[in-house]
């Protein structure tokens, strides 16, 4: 019998919604922070879903945080995480989050690329 493991994985492509934002939690750990928008043409009209993506490889927050602008076309892959929260209203929301295992920027945005060369940043290229 051949058993079958769970795998979380996902790969998307979309929009940068904003300059990426380095982080720190409180036990002093960096992280980048955005949001990618990516659209569903399935339907008659265009649909967006917005996911915040974390990139926790020090070596590709450091490279990121230059190349992550509001824009930028981005292929992001890793794993989903659900998080439950308590807005400022005391209100419980859930987010989906992209625990990013590798970024990819397939195009920078005219004002910050003078080439638009892509550029992929994982954790073995971060870390080489």
């Amino acid at each position: 019998m051949i058993s079958l493991s769970v795998f979380n994985q996902c790969t998307f492509i979309g929009h940068a919604g904003a300059d990426a934002k380095l982080l720190t939690t409180d036990a002093g750990k960096q992280f980048l922070k955005f949001r990618l928008g990516v659209s569903d043409y399935s339907k008659k009209e265009e649909d967006t879903l917005w996911l915040t993506v974390l990139v926790w490889s020090s070596k590709q927050t450091e490279t990121l945080g230059n190349l992550v602008k509001k824009g930028a076309l981005l292929l992001v892959s890793g794993r989903l995480s659900v998080r439950q929260y308590l807005n400022s209203e005391s209100i419980k929301g859930t987010e989906v989050e992209v625990i990013a295992r590798d970024v990819q920027v397939l195009a920078r945005p005219k004002q910050h690329e003078p080439n638009g060369q892509a550029q992929t940043v994982s954790e073995e290229t971060a870390t080489a």
